[in-house]
C-alpha cells in the first residue's frame, strides 16, 4: 500500500466540537551535560497539538524527536535540561516544575506510550495490577474499583476476556497485547494528550495496522490530541493530519499532512519522501539521502542539511536559516525555498 493510498483512505474527524489547545510548545531548546562541555540536542523547536487531531513527528534516527517527546513530558534525564522555551500541556504550563508537581501532570493530563512495550512492564505483576495502580496513584480509588476500571479500559482497546485477562502477568502477552495494556494504562485516567513514541516498532506488520487503527479511533472517540513520533512516512501518511519534519535537534517543515506529501518545501522532506520503498519501483536502484545526521557536537552554525543536500549551493546556503511559512498553514527551513521545485509523492 502506497503513502499516497493511505492518504485518500484516511477517514475525515468530525469537527463538530470546537478544539482546545493540549500542548503548546515554544522555542523548546534542550542541552545535555556531557564529556565534551555541554551540547545543544534540540534548538528553538515549536509544536501544537489540537484535541482533534494526530500530528507527526518525523524525522531519521538522530533527529531530535525522542528528546522533544521526553522534554514535554519532563522526562529528561538527570544530565539534560530545558534551557529556553516553554512547554504547556492541556492549559497548564509545565516549564521548570518540580518532579512531584509533574507526575500529578502525567497520566492525567498527558500520557505516554512507548516502542517495545514489553520493557515497560514489571514481570513480577499482574497486567491488571499495574494499570490499577496508576489508577489508584492519580485518582485515590479503592482497589477494587480501580481494578474494574482496568476491565473496562482492557474492554476498551479491545483486549479480549477482559475479565480473565487482568489477572495474568506480562509474559503471557504477545508484544500487540503489551502495547495495548500500555494504551489502557495511558487512558486510565482520561488525558487529553497521547504521546506515541514509535508503538508499533517490533510489532509484525498484521499488529502494527491493528493498534495504529485502534490509536486513531481512540483518538476521535475520545478527543484527545495525539502526537505520533516515527520515522516511517507510510504511517504518517496513513495516521497524521498536520506533519512536523526535523532534522539534527530543528524542525526543518511544517504542513498540513497532504500539503506535505504533494508539495514539500524542504529538499530533506523530499529526499525522504523519494525514500519511501514502492512496489512499482521493481529493478530500479534504490534511492537514498547519503551520509547520516550530524551528532550534536557537530552541528553547523548554518544550515545542519547542507552537507547532504544535492540542491545545497555555498553562498546561499551558508547562513543561518529560520523556519519561514511559505504558504497558509505550510513553514520550512531552507534558504532556496522559492528557488526549487521540490518532488513529492505522485498521484
Amino acid at each position: 500500500m502506497t503513502a499516497m493510498t493511505t492518504m485518500t483512505e484516511r477517514p475525515q474527524r468530525d469537527g463538530s466540537r470546537a478544539p482546545s489547545v493540549v500542548l503548546r510548545v515554544e522555542d523548546l531548546t534542550v542541552e545535555v551535560r556531557t564529556e565534551q562541555g555541554t551540547l545543544t540536542l534540540i534548538e528553538g523547536v515549536d509544536l501544537t497539538v489540537r484535541s482533534d487531531e494526530i500530528v507527526g513527528l518525523v524525522g531519521e534516527s538522530g533527529s531530535g524527536k525522542t528528546v522533544t517527546s521526553l522534554a514535554t513530558m519532563g522526562l529528561l534525564p538527570r544530565n539534560a535540561r530545558v534551557s529556553r522555551g516553554r512547554i504547556e500541556v492541556a492549559g497548564q504550563e509545565i516549564t521548570g516544575l518540580p518532579e512531584r508537581r509533574l507526575a500529578d501532570v502525567r497520566g492525567v493530563r498527558a500520557a505516554m506510550i512507548f516502542q517495545e512495550p514489553r520493557r515497560c512492564l514489571n514481570p513480577a505483576f499482574t497486567v491488571g495490577d499495574q494499570v490499577a495502580e496508576a489508577i489508584r496513584r492519580h485518582r485515590g480509588w479503592s482497589r477494587k474499583r480501580a481494578m474494574a476500571h482496568t476491565v473496562d479500559l482492557f474492554g476498551l482497546v479491545e483486549i479480549p476476556d477482559p475479565e480473565r485477562r487482568v489477572r495474568q502477568y506480562p509474559h503471557e502477552f504477545s508484544g500487540g497485547m503489551c502495547q495495548r495494556v500500555m494504551l489502557a494504562m495511558a487512558l486510565a485516567c482520561d488525558p487529553q494528550l497521547l504521546i506515541a513514541d514509535e508503538p508499533t516498532t517490533a510489532l509484525d506488520v498484521t499488529v502494527q495496522r491493528q493498534v495504529l487503527e485502534l490509536i486513531r479511533r481512540l483518538q476521535a472517540e475520545l478527543g484527545i490530541g495525539v502526537l505520533l513520533i516515527t520515522h516511517d512516512l507510510g504511517v504518517v501518511a496513513e495516521m497524521c493530519d498536520r506533519v512536523s519534519v526535523m532534522y539534527a535537534g530543528q524542525v526543518v517543515e511544517e504542513a498540513d499532512a497532504d500539503s506535505l506529501f504533494h508539495s514539500p518545501k524542504n529538499p530533506y522532506t523530499s529526499a525522504l519522501l523519494q525514500s519511501i520503498l514502492e512496489p512499482t519501483r521493481h529493478g530500479e536502484a534504490l534511492t537514498y539521502i547519503p551520509g547520516r545526521v550530524p551528532p550534536p557536537h557537530l552541528f553547523p552554525a548554518t544550515c545542519r542539511f547542507q552537507e547532504r543536500c544535492g540542491f545545497a549551493v555555498d553562498e546561499v546556503c551558508g547562513q543561518v536559516v529560520d523556519l519561514q511559512p511559505v504558504a497558509a498553514g505550510h513553514s520550512s527551513r531552507c534558504a532556496r525555498v522559492h528557488d526549487l521545485e521540490l518532488a513529492g509523492v505522485s498521484e
